[in-house]
């Protein structure tokens, strides 16, 4: 007959074997969500590294687009009416020929303006300079021509603090897609700008009197359309959000907020480049 103390300590071990393997497993399947969690961060600090990627390579290339602009094509037409306008001197006061090298005289005119405002829309040169708000007062007044929407801008706060450079680019950029999109979509007649600048917080409104629509609609779409993705994307870089306060035929308010930013003294800016020159 088994002894009763062999029994027992049978039972122990197998006992402890038991919570040893049940122990074991728990540790294993932390583990293993650890792992999950970890992979997950670096998809997630993948995709923003990606993104930042590709959106400094666009601002690069609309910098270079904009360089060849000024300098290539933009100095080829200068050369161009330079010519034209000694030409025009040697016509004499042959009617016709006059008015048709006045059409021409013109037409190079308004070619050169056009260079020159799609350049400064590629790299505004006004944002470098001067910061966000002079920026979009400047980009307000260029929208508003040739336009039946009424576009409004207004700011309040310390102008003597800029936003870090990044964050003021990747800013107009959303606005100026949230500006296209109301103009495109909305079927409003007004759409205003309203910026809060640092150092007490900061805030940036774009509202319109339009349409407005349903965002779970838009959502759900395979292509979201309204540059949602683009406009969440630069945000992201910035560690900024955005909030869409619409509904059908009640207009559309965009709120953006900020995390973080970091501020600039203005006058400290202004120095730097003036000794950059």
């Amino acid at each position: 007959m088994e002894s009763p103390y062999i029994v027992i300590i049978g039972t122990g071990i197998m006992l402890i074997m038991a919570l040893f393997i049940v122990l074991f497993v728990m540790y294993y399947q932390r583990k293993q969500i650890e792992q999950q969690i970890r992979v997950k961060d670096m998809e997630a600090e993948f995709q923003q590294k990606l993104l930042e990627v590709s959106m400094a390579s666009t601002e690069a290339e609309r910098r270079r687009i904009a360089q060849d602009l000024h300098d290539d094509i933009g100095a080829l037409l200068s050369v161009t009416k330079l010519t034209f306008n000694a030409l025009y001197g040697q016509l004499g006061s042959k009617e016709q020929a006059e008015r048709l090298a006045q059409q021409v005289r013109e037409a190079l005119d308004e070619t050169i303006s056009h260079v020159r405002r799609i350049s400064r829309e590629l790299v505004p040169t006004t944002l470098e300079r001067f910061g966000l708000p002079a920026a979009l007062q400047e980009f307000v007044a260029k929208s508003n021509y040739g336009n039946d929407v009424k576009i409004t801008f207004g700011y309040a706060g310390d102008e003597n603090f800029r936003l870090e450079p990044k964050v003021e680019l990747m800013l107009y950029r959303v606005v100026q897609e949230l500006i296209n999109n109301a103009l495109k979509h909305s079927g409003g007649t007004n759409i205003h700008i309203q910026m809060s600048l640092p150092p007490h917080y900061f805030g940036l409104v774009v509202e319109d009197n339009g349409q407005g629509f349903n965002l779970q609609d838009i959502r759900k779409r395979v292509s979201p359309g309204l540059g949602l993705d683009n406009i969440e994307g630069r945000l992201r870089i910035i560690e900024g959000k955005i909030k869409y306060e619409t509904a059908p035929n009640k207009g559309c308010r965009a709120v953006i907020e900020l995390k973080s930013c970091a501020l600039v003294d203005k006058k400290a800016s202004i120095e730097k480049m003036n000794t950059q020159r």
